[in-house]
């Protein structure tokens, strides 16, 4: 049978259509997909939808399969006499569903905005000028090498995967690649005010990036959150409570311990996962972890959202729950490393005592620390100072646990990164103490003791000509009987 020209043309036509409209339900479908693996809640779909949308629109590019960020941190460039610029490179890949929707969230959320026309953009572009014309003075090199000196001394994680480079521009950027394999990439420019960088789109819109938005791309995205759906239990349980889950940052399998006791010199995890479980048992989950002692559980972290919200804060908080399997056995949330439950209470707050009441009865009485309690109140300090001129970094045993500092122990994160500090003193050398006459007035805690503490240590000279003293202050709290005095706080 023969068609006639004008049916061959509305069969072309048509198998056109059918294959235009099979892609597009290949790339709706891909779509759906991402939203199923992240853990967000229903309330959330069109929110994180149309960041998505707005990021691929912002790039110019659909269907984007993979985000690579490649991020020039500066150090100096405040020398007006010499060259004294020091970058820090470092590659940060983003591969998975939810890497991706996190990302088009931290740039095109709820309160980003094109700030082409912004001071803190136009400042930017002026300090840039400024640094292009230090770049070439000539070199500081005796400042750049003690730099360089520092970071290759350092046991910082941060830089283990870094590039160093030594008086250049600083160059920062993001390539976008679509399943398909077409890619665009977009300039990173250095940042001014609350933006510590600006993205800058082929049409010339800018988009800024916090240092909060930095620590989610740097500390919370480093590992795969494709996980699956949200949690019924969980879900449920967060609207109850009248907020909804955005997605989810975190998951880690976790194995607790048959004991939650720490001991002196310990990593805190302990003392962690003993605080959590004691607020668990002041909430809503009345049998803490309790039930699951030396046994396998699930810790997956979320971002929350409320109608009302337009951006994250400063004090906003991640959710927590805590998974026996596909049982939710607890949920709580999360600051920074302090757990507190729904309504923003501390245990303390829920126990009503302070936290040296409650951190004595979860450390364990052991050797180091009947050692600890013979030293007394002066004893402790003269410690902390000989085990800081030795690099001993059970120094922070010294001081009044903290069970926030066992919160690196499971989640990755701005925690997890070890603090270098230790690692900066070449030399500690006690030079005086005497009582602190100031008047304290009662926070978190009640001191027992308080000393004006003067130490010889590298970059004092610096550090007083900053602070304008040269004694540090030593607040100490006595633990009581078999613990002795702990250093609750060190500060000008």
């Amino acid at each position: 049978m023969k068609l006639n020209l004008s049916k061959k043309l509305a069969i072309s036509v048509l198998l056109l259509s059918l294959g235009l409209s099979q892609v597009a339900c290949q790339s709706q479908s891909s779509k759906d997909d991402m939203f199923n693996q992240v853990g967000q809640s229903q309330e959330a779909d069109k929110e994180n939808r149309q960041n998505l949308k707005a990021l691929e629109d912002f790039v110019g590019l659909k269907d984007i399969d993979s985000i690579k960020f490649t991020l020039d941190e500066q150090i100096g460039g405040h020398d007006e006499k010499r060259n004294d610029i020091l970058i820090i490179e470092k590659v940060f890949d983003m591969k998975t569903k939810s890497q991706i929707l996190v990302f088009a969230d931290i740039l095109m959320g709820a309160g980003k905005k094109d700030q082409k026309d912004s001071k803190d953009y136009k400042d930017a572009m002026a300090w840039k000028k400024v640094v292009a014309k230090r770049l070439k003075l000539s070199p500081a090199k005796s400042t750049v090498d003690s730099l360089l000196k520092d970071i290759k001394e350092s046991k910082n994680e941060y830089y283990k995967d870094a590039t160093i480079k030594t008086y250049v521009e600083q160059k920062s950027s993001i390539s976008f690649k679509s399943k398909s394999g077409d890619q665009v990439d977009l300039v990173v420019e250095p940042g001014s005010g609350e933006n510590s960088y600006f993205v800058v789109n082929k049409k010339g819109a800018v988009y800024g990036l916090t240092e909060k938005d930095l620590e989610y791309i740097k500390y919370v995205m480093r590992d795969s959150l494709d996980k699956g759906p949200l949690s019924k239990d969980l879900d449920k349980y967060v609207k109850d409570k009248g907020e909804y889950i955005k997605y989810r940052i975190s998951h880690v399998d976790v194995k607790i311990p048959n004991k939650l006791e720490e001991p002196t010199y310990g990593d805190r995890f302990k003392l962690y996962l003993a605080y959590v479980n004691d607020l668990l048992k002041k909430t809503d989950f009345k049998e803490g972890l309790d039930p699951y002692l030396g046994q396998d559980l699930s810790f997956e972290r979320y971002r929350l959202n409320k109608e009302s919200q337009k951006r994250s804060s400063e004090e906003e908080s991640y959710l927590v729950a805590v998974f026996s399997g596909d049982k939710l056995v607890g949920a709580y949330k999360d600051f920074y490393g302090y757990a507190k439950s729904f309504d923003g209470k501390t245990l303390e707050d829920l126990l009503k005592i302070e936290y040296r009441a409650w951190v004595k009865t979860k450390m364990v009485h052991d050797k180091e620390a009947a050692e600890l309690e013979k030293l007394g109140d002066k004893g402790i300090i003269r410690k902390f100072v000989e085990l800081q001129n030795v690099r001993d970094k059970r120094q922070e045993g010294l001081r009044l646990p903290d069970y926030n500092d066992g919160y690196s122990k499971m989640f990755k994160s701005m925690h997890d990164v070890e603090d270098t500090f230790i690692d900066n003193v070449l030399s500690a050398k006690l030079l005086s103490i005497r009582p602190d006459e100031r008047k304290f007035e009662v926070g978190l805690n009640t001191i027992d003791k308080a000393y004006m503490v003067e130490v010889d240590y590298r970059f004092r000279e610096a550090i007083v000509k900053e602070n304008g003293v040269d004694e540090q202050g030593f607040e100490l709290i006595n633990l009581g009987p078999g613990l002795g005095y702990r250093i609750y706080q060190i500060g000008y």
